[in-house]
């Protein structure tokens, strides 16, 4: 079965009308209900764009399923038997556990990180660098940007994006950029299966393997939304969990909850904060989703950019040289930055954006629990309320 883009982009807008019309229906009843999607054919099929694809691959709403070979490569442990989160139709992510406690280390709810989660850098000069959810032909503006002032950054890609760009994806690879893995259709990986967990990496995994020959081994879990179970899958994988310690918040500025201007002051605050930094350099997180957010960035680029190196996150782990890809790693890797279990001075989880619908904001809530753990953050489909974290308090 062949498709193109035309079908790609028509998939694409009826996924997000179809998530606000169920939304809309399912609030007023019980807005907090288990969503429950229903069942969609698994279709498979080869990309029609400009690459010479061999593979077929899920196809508009199909889920990526994963194949047995893929199961295979995870070893059985007790995190495993980890429930998973529950996702309601407004975009809540709460907690399977009934007591509210966050005994598994999700990042959800309140940062909590493990020292395989890559966070801060190494050395207080270095920046990591990443750009979420693309790509889109609009990543072809910062790739110029970039080539311009001789820097190499970080994309953490989607799959779905992966086969619609797959000419972006290897100009940004060719063009010495790091390429990482955020996952095939933006799912919140703590609310999936193991199974589906496994599929929406590997589909990602295979895409990028197809297009540009290597496998990479950073990944981001969207909206940050990892715990144990995650993370045990993730390393039997091959893979090394990536977050970030500064969000621009980049996607509010058509969302509500940022502006241009603020942006760029937070930004600027970023940079006067810089000697007072005791993790380690600064990781910060911004999409190549559209325009806006593009624009945004090659403004705020020049802010940091004569103050810091701005750099891939493998160096900014303390990567060596070709380190960033399975196939080039020596049978003793470096390992990641450390990084301590905390968040920033009780400020909520303010995460990345949503890749279904840019321009909302999802809320975290644990079920069970009145403390200050159930926090606000974006949803692809609720209204956006929470603004950015300060610099100061995010180090």
């Amino acid at each position: 079965m062949i498709f193109n883009k035309t079908i790609l982009i028509a998939t694409a807008v009826a996924l997000v009308y179809s998530e606000s019309v169920a939304a809309a229906v399912a609030a007023a009843p019980a807005a907090s209900a288990p969503v429950t999607p229903a069942a969609v054919p698994q279709t498979f099929a080869v990309p029609t764009s400009n690459f010479a694809w061999k593979n077929e691959y899920p196809f508009g709403l199909s889920k990526p399923t994963a194949k047995p070979e893929w199961l295979a490569l995870i070893k059985e442990d007790p995190v495993m038997q980890i429930s998973p989160n529950i996702l309601t139709v407004d975009g809540i992510i709460q907690n399977a556990d009934p007591t509210g406690k966050n005994t598994y280390c999700n990042w959800t709810w309140d940062g909590c990180v493990k020292p395989t989660d890559i966070v801060h850098c190494k050395e207080k000069d270095i920046w990591g660098t990443s750009f979420d959810d693309g790509p889109y032909e609009i990543t072809r503006e910062l790739l110029a940007y970039f080539k311009s002032i001789d820097v190499k950054v970080t994309f953490f890609v989607v799959g779905r994006q992966v086969i619609t760009w797959p000419d972006v994806l290897k100009e940004a690879y060719d063009q010495g950029h790091e390429i990482g893995i955020h996952t095939w259709g933006h799912r919140e990986l703590t609310t999936l299966s193991n199974e589906d967990i496994i599929g929406e990496l590997k589909w990602t995994e295979l895409a990028i393997k197809e297009v540009l020959g290597v496998t990479p081994r950073l990944m981001r879990p969207p909206r940050g939304d990892i715990d144990d179970r995650v993370r045990h899958i993730v390393q039997q994988l091959g893979y090394v969990p990536a977050m970030w310690s500064v969000d621009s918040q980049d996607w509010r500025i058509t969302a509500g909850g940022q502006t241009e201007a603020g942006l760029l002051n937070d930004v600027r605050l970023w940079v006067q904060g810089l000697p007072n930094l005791t993790k380690g350099g600064g990781n910060s997180l911004m999409h190549d989703l559209n325009n806006v957010t593009v624009g945004a960035a090659l403004k705020a680029l020049p802010i940091l950019h004569p103050a810091v190196k701005l750099s891939p996150v493998g160096v900014c782990a303390g990567w060596g040289s070709g380190a960033s890809y399975l196939e080039n790693v020596p049978a003793a890797a470096p390992a990641p930055a450390q990084s301590s279990a905390v968040t920033p001075a009780g400020q909520p989880n303010v995460q990345e954006s949503p890749l279904s619908s840019p321009g909302a904001t999802n809320s975290v809530k644990a079920a069970g629990s009145t403390s200050s753990a159930a926090t606000l953050v974006k949803s692809p489909i609720a209204i956006a309320v929470t603004a950015l974290a300060a610099f100061v308090a995010a180090f």
